[in-house]
């Protein structure tokens, strides 16, 4: 991705909705607020457009939480967990809608994903989820077993109808591995693309048909953002912007104060607060083309815990020289307790790690040891409620959010977009999952 010359904020300013953070979340709610309101828009990015998360990632397109849909609906509801998840499957539409309005040329490319698993454990946690999605209307994820499953026999009968008996070959193929420890596969639809060049296509597009309704700044830190009744003031490299609204898209940057004009911090729920956690990756490109695929493998015998799982993903990648594929591996993700800096050095022990025990499932061809391509670390805005925040604050409603978990792909992050614009443009929405708390 290039990026173009410096566009700093250098005087104060005014718009109707202030968007902080460049990524495919901001640029997303650019869009559909420009796209479904008279609203002024100024987006501010701290660094250059999609250089946080959104460019630093496997570009994946899933749909699922980072957490159980059931165990989502014990807490919410089953009416609004199903709705939730309705809202992420949909967003696949949005993607597309956004891509060809903007005449976004980036590769989109779409595939069944599969998912592997190997205790009774995994497999009765994502068949509530199944049946969970067939009691609301959604679509449901395939799921087969594998006929020389040890724990066949212990699957309660109120499953049955939800998953197929197949050979052991048959796991084999779909998770593209020869580790016969995995005895179950889920199956949906799955993607990849590469998100940082979408949001920096959707932007150019937004600037050329919105130049009198949208300002893009770029190196330019908000620092304090202050909430008041009849709007809010942004303090960014020295200036303010003042807004009727200001959306927080920033993820996992925590390093900026939100505060009523009193100066009284203004935070969401324990389990809404964004934490600072580094995702790893590595790729390597393979110069005989494969199909494009997202696979992922369960690591833990229990759902949940420090690695619940790691993934590969697979796509089309384009160079000067040609088309090659691209593959794409991680799951490693660690807490930090200082402002992560993308010049940090990726950890050479880990890198081995990954190499020993993801590489495997990447491409059991590829010899240990040989240097891979490329590799990178991300930001990830996870939370303990493992929900993304979308909406406006219960209080404040000029201070609204989409942001968090975006360990799931980008395809959340368009659809937080489309909702905040909703909220922008005067719909008022039932109560749902994402509200802030």
């Amino acid at each position: 991705m290039a990026d173009g010359p410096a566009r700093p904020l250098d005087a104060n300013a005014t718009t109707d909705v202030a968007i902080v953070g460049a990524g495919i979340a901001g640029v997303a709610t650019a869009f559909f607020t420009l796209r479904s309101t008279a609203k002024r828009v100024m987006l501010l990015e701290r660094d250059c457009v999609a250089r946080g998360a959104t460019g630093r990632n496997a570009g994946q397109l899933t749909t699922y939480f980072e957490r159980p849909l059931y165990d989502i609906a014990a807490e919410f509801g089953a009416d609004k967990a199903v709705e939730g998840q309705r809202a992420f499957d949909d967003a696949h539409d949005l993607l597309d809608l956004m891509a060809a309005e903007s005449g976004a040329t980036v590769r989109v490319e779409r595939f069944t994903g599969h998912m592997g698993m190997f205790t009774l454990n995994h497999l009765q946690v994502h068949l509530r989820n199944n049946l969970l999605r067939r009691q609301g209307g959604l679509r449901e994820e395939a799921c087969v077993v594998s006929e020389d499953a040890e724990f066949l026999g212990r699957i309660p009968a109120e499953f049955a109808s939800l998953y197929t008996i197949v050979p052991q070959t048959r796991i084999r193929e779909l998770l593209d591995t020869r580790d016969d420890r995995y005895r179950a596969v889920l199956s949906d639809r799955k993607g990849c693309a590469n998100s940082g060049l979408l949001a920096q296509q959707v932007l150019a597009y937004l600037e050329r048909c919105y130049p009198d309704r949208l300002r893009f700044v770029d190196r330019t830190l908000v620092d304090r953002v202050v909430v008041g009744d009849e709007g809010v003031v942004l303090h960014a490299a020295g200036h303010t912007v003042a807004a009727s609204h200001v959306v927080m898209c920033t993820n996992g940057f925590v390093d900026h104060v939100v505060e009523d004009r009193a100066g009284e911090r203004i935070s969401l729920h324990p389990d809404q607060q964004v934490t600072g956690v580094i995702g790893f990756m590595t790729a390597f490109t393979e110069e005989q083309r494969r199909s494009p695929a997202a696979l992922s493998y369960i690591r833990n015998a229990t759902i949940g815990g420090d690695t619940p799982y790691v993934y590969v993903t697979r796509r089309t990648y384009d160079r000067a020289d040609g088309t090659v594929t691209l593959t794409c591996m991680g799951g490693p993700e660690h807490p930090i307790d200082r402002p992560w800096d993308a010049a940090m050095p990726f950890p050479g022990s880990l890198l081995a790690d990954m190499d020993e025990h993801i590489r495997p499932f990447a491409q059991p061809a590829r010899p240990r040891g040989r240097p891979y391509d490329f590799q990178w670390h991300g930001l990830m805005g996870y939370m303990r409620g493992m929900v993304r925040v979308i909406g406006a604050d219960p209080r404040h409603p000029g201070l609204l959010y989409n942001l968090g978990c975006n360990g799931v792909g980008f395809l959340p992050s368009i659809c937080g977009g489309q909702r905040v614009a909703r909220i922008l443009g005067g719909e008022h929405l039932p109560p749902s999952i994402f509200d802030p708390r």
